[in-house]
């Protein structure tokens, strides 16, 4: 990404030059500028995020199985996998409607257009104005860059979320399996702290039906799975941009999936469908305070929490894929087709 993330603030809110009215602006213009940018900035922000946190609901959703045959008692797996959720072309842009903001607005320069890249999509020249009073023409205002996607950054240019996978699968009884994702709390002097858990059962249906009991290479089982994953990052102060130091990202993913699961298993190699239903949540928060330019005013003065999103999700999903065990080794793939298609690749250990 040419912009560095938690630059963000500094670049959006504008902090390039101003034109500037000989009239001081009043202290209400002023109020009300910081409330409008405030309101303007979570809306621009929902836009350019939320690709990219729709992609993570959904990538975290997947990677659970790779056969619908749960472990024996107390047999179990580790595997290692990896998901990348495609964004649609579609939710690579967004359209700037400046009728819908407060104080940010297009520029008069007539080679710049209203689309705008999202944080998944690509780059772009375009620039927005943010003005002490919209629709004044007199008005003094900041103008400066809007930020580009990573597209252009991402391997094969594809626009794709990705979402690492580590997990234990342990069979405990009657053709159940217990399934754990966990890392231990990462804390360091940063200001970095990351909690990852999940938790998720099968269990065989074929077991309960007289005629599929008897197939030796069918499996049948439904499947429960939810995952939780909590980020906090300490920013660090820029002395030009921010030099408060009490500035902190907050990130959140909880996803949640049912579904039915079916395997074939024929010598080494098992192929595998699934039908369910995704459900998440996501949500991202820049809690402190930062420094913003006023147009008009050579101050700088302090806004607090600009950043709350939330972003939710749920749909149907549809997987297919196949594995292949040699000894206690596995390698897997599989896809699913659902709002941001899914691919997961892996390997992994397994016994009994």
């Amino acid at each position: 990404m040419k912009i560095p993330t938690f630059r963000i603030i500094g670049i959006l809110i504008l902090m390039g030059g101003a034109q500037f009215l000989k009239a001081q602006p009043t202290q209400g213009d002023i109020d009300n500028y910081v409330v409008g940018l405030t309101s303007d900035f979570n809306q621009y922000m929902n836009f350019y995020i939320t690709p990219a946190l729709k992609g993570l609901g959904y990538g975290f959703n997947n990677g659970w199985y790779n056969t619908a045959r749960p472990h024996k008692s107390f047999g179990f797996d580790l595997t290692i996998s990896a998901n990348a959720a495609y964004v649609p072309t579609i939710d690579q842009s967004f359209t700037f409607v400046p009728d819908n903001y407060q104080v940010l607005d297009l520029t008069d320069d007539p080679s710049l257009d209203d689309n705008f890249p999202t944080l998944m999509g690509g780059t772009t020249t375009n620039e927005v104005r943010s003005y002490l009073i919209k629709g004044d023409p007199q008005s003094p205002f900041i103008e400066g860059p809007i930020l580009d996607g990573i597209l252009e950054d991402l391997p094969i240019n594809a626009s794709a979320v990705p979402s690492p996978i580590i997990q234990l699968g342990v069979g405990i009884y009657k053709k159940t399996e217990v399934k754990v994702r966990w890392v231990p709390t990462i804390q360091n002097s940063g200001g970095l702290e990351y909690q990852y858990f999940g938790l998720g059962v099968m269990h065989s249906i074929s077991q309960w039906i007289p005629v599929m009991k008897n197939v030796k290479f069918l499996d049948v089982s439904g499947f429960v799975g939810f995952t939780n994953i909590d980020l906090t990052y300490k920013l660090d102060s820029d002395p030009d941009l921010n030099p408060l130091d009490n500035q902190v990202a907050n990130f959140g993913v909880n996803t949640i999936t049912y579904e039915v699961v079916g395997s074939a298993t024929f010598s080494v190699f098992t192929g595998f469908v699934g039908i369910g239903f995704d459900n998440f949540k996501t949500n991202l928060n820049l809690n402190g305070d930062y420094y913003i330019r006023i147009p008009g005013v050579a101050d700088r003065l302090a806004i607090k929490d600009p950043v709350a999103l939330n972003v939710d999700g749920s749909g149907f999903r549809a997987t297919a894929g196949v594995r292949l065990k040699l000894a206690i080794f596995t390698l897997h793939g599989a896809y699913t087709l659902q709002e941001y298609n899914t691919l997961n690749v892996g390997f992994g250990f397994s016994f009994r």
